[in-house]
Order: C-alpha cells, then sequence, then structure tokens
C-alpha cells in the first residue's frame, strides 16, 4: 500500500488573527507564512518516506481556506528541493482550463522531473463562486441540481481530450464542449501546408492545406496516471471504472467504501479488466495521533473539525457521516465542532489514537473492511493550518509518527 500525503494550503493563522488581518490570503506575509509551512510539510514528507505528496487547487478564498490555486506549479520549485516523493495534483478541475493546456502542463512537467509525477487527479469543481467565474457561466459546478448533468458531460468530454493529446501524434475530436481543431471539420488555407505534410504527423493537413488533426506537444516521458475523486456519485465509480481509472474515495462510512470498492471492481470486470479488491483504488482518510487517545481527539478537534465544522460542512460535504438517527428531512449540520469530530471517527474517517490504536484502524483500511488489498492511502492532513503558538512539533510528530509506527507495517 502506498501513502500520498495530502496536505492543505491553510494560512496557518488563529481565528482572532484571520478577523483582525482579514482578508488573509491577500496578506502577502501571511501567504508567505502558508508557503513556507506548505514547502516544509512536503520536505518532511520526502525525508520520512512518504510515496507521494498532493494538494488541492482552488481560487478566490480570500478568507485563506484552500489557498493554492496552481499546485503543479508549486511542484516545480518542490521537487527541487526534494529527492525522491512524487507529486500528484489533488486535483486538477479540468472543467476550468482548457484541457490541451492542461495536457501540456503535466507532459512537460514529466520531462523536466522524470519520475516524480506519480499521477493527477480529475475534478468536476463544485465551488460556484469560482467555478462560475473561471468558466464565465452559471451552469458550470457539481453537486448541483440544475448544472451536475452538464458538468459531468463536460468534464467527460475534456478529459477525453487529454486522454488523446497523451496517446496520439495527431487526433480529430468533436464533442460537444470541446473540437480539435476548431472547428472539426478542419481549418482551412493553413500557411504552413507543405511543412507540416513534411514534418508534421502524416493526418494533420490535406492536400488541399486543410488542418484536420493536431498533435499536442511534448508527448508525455511517463504517460501520467489519472485519478477520480469520488464522494457521492455511484455513476463516477462506474466511469472511472470502465476507463481504467483509479478512483479515491472518501471514505464517509465504512460500509460504502467497501460497496464502492467492490461496485469499481466489478464494473472493472464486466469491461474486461480483472482486478483484486482494492486494485486501482484508493482510501483518503484523515488521522490524529496522541500520547494518549485524548491528546490524539484533541489535534482532531482543533484540524479537522474545525476546518470541516467550518467550512466544508456548508457544501454538504458532511452528509457522507449521516446515519439512520439523523433527521432525513434536515440538511446535515451538526453545530459542535468535537461533536462532529466524533462523528467522523465513528464513521471511520477520522483514524484517532496511539499509534498502537491507528495501526489496527489503518489494518481494516488496508484490506478495505474485508479481504481487500489497498493499493493508495490518502492521508489528509491539516496540521500545517495549525497557528505558530499551536504548531510548534505537533505537525512534525503527527508525520513521523505515521511514517515511523504505521507505514513499515503495511509495504
Amino acid at each position: 500500500m502506498k501513502t500520498l500525503l495530502m496536505s492543505t494550503a491553510a494560512v496557518p493563522v488563529s481565528v482572532e488573527e484571520r478577523r483582525a488581518r482579514r482578508p488573509v490570503a491577500r496578506d502577502v506575509e501571511l501567504y508567505q507564512r502558508m508557503l513556507r509551512r506548505y514547502e516544509e510539510t512536503a520536505c518532511i514528507a520526502d525525508e520520512l518516506g512518504f510515496d507521494g505528496f498532493g494538494s488541492t487547487e482552488h481560487h478566490l478564498q480570500t478568507e485563506g481556506g484552500e489557498s493554492m490555486p496552481n499546485p503543479l506549479l508549486a511542484y516545480a520549485k518542490l521537487a527541487s528541493m526534494t529527492s525522491r516523493i512524487q507529486f500528484m495534483p489533488m486535483s486538477v478541475v479540468v472543467t476550468s482550463h482548457d484541457p490541451i493546456r492542461v495536457a501540456e502542463d503535466l507532459a512537460l512537467f514529466t520531462h523536466m522531473f522524470p519520475g516524480r509525477l506519480a499521477g493527477v487527479q480529475f475534478a468536476r469543481g463544485y465551488q460556484t463562486r469560482w467555478m462560475q467565474t473561471l468558466t464565465q457561466s452559471e451552469n458550470a459546478v457539481a453537486l448541483n441540481p440544475v448544472s451536475d448533468r452538464r458538468n459531468r458531460d463536460r468534464f467527460n468530454d475534456y478529459l477525453a481530450v487529454i486522454e488523446k493529446a497523451w496517446t496520439q501524434d495527431s487526433f480529430n475530436h468533436r464533442g460537444e464542449f470541446y473540437q480539435a481543431p476548431f472547428p472539426a471539420d478542419g481549418i482551412r488555407s493553413w500557411a504552413l501546408a507543405d511543412w507540416t505534410r513534411d514534418y508534421g504527423s502524416s493526418g494533420e493537413v490535406d492536400a488541399d492545406g486543410t488542418i484536420h488533426e493536431i498533435g499536442v506537444i511534448p508527448k508525455p516521458l511517463q504517460r501520467p496516471r489519472v485519478f477520480i475523486p469520488n464522494t457521492f456519485s455511484r455513476q463516477t465509480a462506474i466511469d472511472a471504472a470502465q476507463h481504467g481509472r483509479t478512483l479515491v474515495f472518501a471514505a464517509g462510512n465504512r460500509e460504502r467504501a467497501r460497496e464502492t470498492a467492490e461496485l469499481y471492481r466489478d464494473t472493472a470486470r464486466e469491461a474486461g479488466q480483472e482486478l483484486r479488491l482494492g486494485q486501482n483504488y484508493g482510501l483518503l482518510v484523515k488521522i490524529a495521533f496522541g500520547d494518549t487517545y485524548e491528546q490524539a481527539f484533541d489535534y482532531a478537534a482543533r484540524t479537522f473539525g474545525f476546518w470541516y465544522h467550518h467550512f466544508f460542512q456548508k457544501f454538504g460535504f458532511t452528509e457522507i457521516f449521516r446515519t439512520d438517527a439523523d433527521d432525513p428531512n434536515r440538511p446535515f449540520d451538526m453545530a459542535d465542532t468535537r461533536a462532529l469530530t466524533q462523528r467522523m471517527i465513528d464513521c471511520g474517517q477520522l483514524l484517532c489514537g496511539t499509534a498502537d490504536q491507528v495501526r489496527d484502524q489503518i489494518a481494516e483500511v488496508a484490506s478495505v473492511y474485508g479481504d481487500g488489498e489497498l493499493d493508495w492511502l490518502i492521508y489528509e492532513t491539516w496540521g500545517q493550518s495549525l497557528p505558530d503558538d499551536e504548531r510548534s512539533e505537533v505537525h512534525r510528530y503527527q508525520l513521523s509518527t505515521y511514517a515511523d509506527e504505521i507505514m513499515p507495517a503495511f509495504r
């Protein structure tokens, strides 16, 4: 089982400082502080032997939450600061980008830093503030009853372009949302028709000088493995399995994690690919260590509990922690940070306790809660977000405890 550390890029301030210096993500001193902590986290992970490092792409978060607009650009610097760890954007929100530019950037990274790209996770985008602004559309986001279907169709169209760009010397793509070349019927009167016929790909230009196919450069040195995040949707798991893409499931509870793994495996089998349970599959979990369970819980409440209570719960992401005892007619919303922390533990999303206790919990995850064998564990950490007076050696303690006490048992 490989472990990828998924680190936040939150501006590390106290609640009081976040209010007093608002908007903290526009404060260049504080943003520099965040970048130093972010780089330090990657270097610690490299030193400790983690397999990968990743973080999310988000935009316009002036409040200082997820404050990394371009992880791949950050990884270019981190690759020069580290020796072996691989990097993975977690995720590239492809529906807000031009897919050819995405294919080019990732392929170029594989040439600049051979062997240092673990893969790329592609997501559909759910935050209206930046998705609607960057796409210039009110019909753009996932997880919205009005736009989810159209967002999924655009996502599939764009991802098809990226995969063609990586695997074919030249191609024509006629999609609902993207054409390549544009228009897909051809670009007439290409000035370099003779040059392209002599030196380009064989299908790019016809005898009349019309461009019918385009070729994207560079071809990746190693084709990036595609990862797809999944929290709610069965269709996402089915699509990933049918196309041979690795699925990363945010384990809202043990039963759904197991059911989704089985759905993914069975769908892959129907598509002609025999996989063991847990192959090409990852589980995202939160982990909190302490010398005692109470210390671990306190750390979990100050990090995971704080951010999921104040931030992710507002987007409905805590719905995955709903149980039969919760009112089905009301949105799931736990008003207390520590109560939400306990619910995450109860559901199996948050692994909490001493090293021995967490090791037993990870054994369940590694087996996909049964007889499976998990390929990827995505370890979500918010330790970097703690302000300096709380952080001290706590963040390193969390990471080194995992590396020393947990990783050797599951390699």
